[in-house]
């Protein structure tokens, strides 16, 4: 039994990292590189869904699953790769059925822990499964992506809020300044719903919002102490502070473009978010997720830095290229992304086999 459930585990980890190649890869696709096989990949238009449903929804259901170790939890990221799987292989009703399965058994996780221990930073976790359940059933309808990627931008963005307001406990920020930063969540996922009647001042008021809240977490988060420290804690702080920063920009930035269709603008604020916010935390947190779910732990490299260095720097060619209307950069800034990422990955990868 313990060796079947080990070899379940190992399976997930790994579709989960395939989505996440895979996701990178239809990026390139979508920025024009020429597919070398179909599989449904060629104009690129699973990029979404393999990001945040094939990697992010996967790894991040199969975290708790773990944390919780109660079998049917396993169910969550169990359906959500067998649906990317699905989508792949061109089975859309099917793989929808099981991408819908799979976010609803995360939503009852989310609840269950919510249940368990009734605070806020649980209650942000339950929101961002339900804003990941909502952009999923949308995307099923058939829905353009655009008016709901939105959704899809609050799954990992609430649960990075929430993971970090429960891990800056050591911060003992205020009760008032924490109600503040959970009505600014609450308010800006109510201007996202509201986006589907007017994209114009729930826009606004969820650009403000953006900014708000990320100054509300480099005021009270924990790295503002950590980024002293050595090591694993100083280059998580400055991932940590580095993503709040790309927060702040795709605010500023919203407020001057307004409301993005498709095109350039639309490019650089989902970037600024996915790339600049989410995958800061994800660098920042690897020490930590990735033991908690392997039990390997991951020495320390100065190493990092270059991945990291990287991330940032192409990410800003690239959204000069996109304010700019200069495809080269563009292009440019999205393969450095990429390699960044496979870099950093390759790291990992690397100091494990060293230290082993």
């Amino acid at each position: 039994m313990l060796r079947t459930s080990n070899l379940l585990f190992t399976l997930l980890l790994i579709t989960a990292g395939g989505s996440l190649l895979l996701g990178l890869y239809t990026g390139l696709l979508r920025m024009g590189m020429t597919a070398a096989a179909d599989l449904h990949l060629n104009n690129g238009i699973l990029h979404g869904p393999l990001m945040i449903n094939g990697f992010l929804g996967t790894l991040i259901s199969l975290e708790r699953a773990a944390a919780l170790q109660k079998p049917w939890t396993y169910t969550a990221p169990v359906c959500l790769a067998l649906a990317m799987l699905l989508l792949l292989a061109g089975q859309p009703v099917t793989g929808g059925f099981f991408l819908i399965a799979g976010t609803v058994v995360l939503v009852c996780i989310l609840g269950y822990l919510f249940v368990l221990q009734s605070v806020t930073y649980h209650a942000i976790m339950v929101l961002a499964g339900l804003s990941l359940l909502t952009g999923n059933i949308l995307y099923m309808q058939g829905q353009p992506v655009y008016e709901l990627v939105f959704w899809w931008v609050a799954f990992p963005m609430l649960t990075i809020f929430g993971e970090r307001l429960e891990l800056n406990r050591i911060m003992r920020p205020p009760i008032k300044a924490v109600y503040l930063f959970a009505a600014m969540i609450i308010l800006w996922v109510i201007m996202v719903a509201l986006l589907h009647l007017d994209k114009n001042l729930p826009w606004y008021l969820m650009s403000l919002l953006l900014i708000a809240m990320a100054i509300w977490l480099i005021r009270y988060d924990v790295a503002r102490k950590t980024i002293k420290s050595v090591e694993w804690t100083r280059y998580s702080a400055i991932c940590l502070l580095s993503g709040y920063g790309w927060l702040i920009l795709c605010g500023i930035y919203g407020l001057a473009a307004g409301f993005p269709v498709a095109g350039p603008s639309y490019d650089a604020l989902l970037h600024m978010v996915f790339v600049g916010f989410v995958f800061s935390m994800i660098f920042a947190h690897a020490a930590v997720i990735f033991p908690a779910l392997t039990g390997i732990m991951i020495p320390y490299h100065t190493y990092f830095y270059l991945p990291f260095g990287l991330l940032h720097g192409f990410l800003l060619v690239r959204v000069i290229g996109d304010l700019a209307w200069i495809p080269v950069l563009q292009t440019i800034g999205s393969y450095g992304n990429v390699a960044a990422i496979l870099l950093f990955i390759a790291g990992i990868l690397i100091q494990i086999m060293r230290d082993r």
